[in-house]
């Protein structure tokens, strides 16, 4: 992995700090029937694990809207402008990351061929074509399924050899941000009001498509990525 942080510090009210980080996880027993590559054939079961993205980005941002009592701009207005105005600050969280690895799968190994009766039966072999090529790239069709080009059906009573968890699902992007003032009542008495919203811009982040590539609907996506949740709102 490689890792990478950025901080800005008090930059007229604004402060960031970001992470970057780029990872590869690579070993026996992420995909197909583990247990059986594990006990006989390690490394016809390697591959990348599918639990990482390769790539996540996180960023913090906190922003104290210069205007008001004790800020850049309007800190001699009146109290009831510097009540409505004043005093504001905003802060979020933005997150990305890449795509999680999949893999694809078989049902079965066709009408002419015989499928192993154990080990890791729904492993295609790599065919000649990219299944991303053509594809809509999205929820109705996120790789093209079929066998024939990008998939082929393994030989009688052997296993395939379609490399593990080298198919990327969508990604996911998320920004949260909180908006919130203080009024003070008086020297000792103050409140807050605070607005929390969870994927502000209401992004729609997809989970995994179908990767059953004999099924009339391979590579489509009828989920939700894990975590992911559709714009919400909470006022306190």
């Amino acid at each position: 992995s490689l890792q990478a942080t950025v901080k800005v510090s008090a930059l007229q009210g604004l402060n960031i700090q970001g992470s970057y980080t780029y990872q590869r996880q690579w070993g026996p027993g992420w995909a197909y029937d583990s247990n059986y590559y594990f006990l006989y054939n390690r490394s016809a079961g390697e591959g990348y694990s599918n639990t990482l993205p390769r790539s996540q980005i996180t960023l913090t941002e906190t922003y104290e809207i210069p205007f008001g009592k004790g800020r850049k701009f309007g800190s001699n207005v009146n109290k009831a402008l510097d009540f409505a105005l004043g005093g504001w600050t905003a802060s979020g969280i933005t997150s990305y990351y890449s795509g999680f690895g999949f893999s694809p799968t078989l049902e079965n190994y066709g009408a002419t061929n015989t499928q192993p009766n154990t080990g890791p039966n729904n492993r295609p072999d790599k065919g000649s074509t990219d299944p991303m090529s053509g594809a809509a790239g999205n929820r109705s069709q996120w790789f093209v399924g079929g066998v024939g080009s990008a998939f082929l059906f393994p030989a009688s009573n052997t296993f395939g050899n379609y490399p593990i968890n080298t198919l990327f699902g969508p990604r996911f992007i998320q920004q949260d941000l909180t908006l919130s003032k203080s009024f003070a009542l008086t020297e000792k008495l103050s409140f807050l009001l605070r607005t929390d919203a969870t994927n502000v811009l209401n992004h729609t982040n997809l989970g995994l498509p179908n990767s059953d590539v004999q099924s009339s609907s391979a590579g489509q996506i009828t989920a939700l990525a894990g975590g992911a949740t559709m714009r919400k709102l909470q006022f306190s």
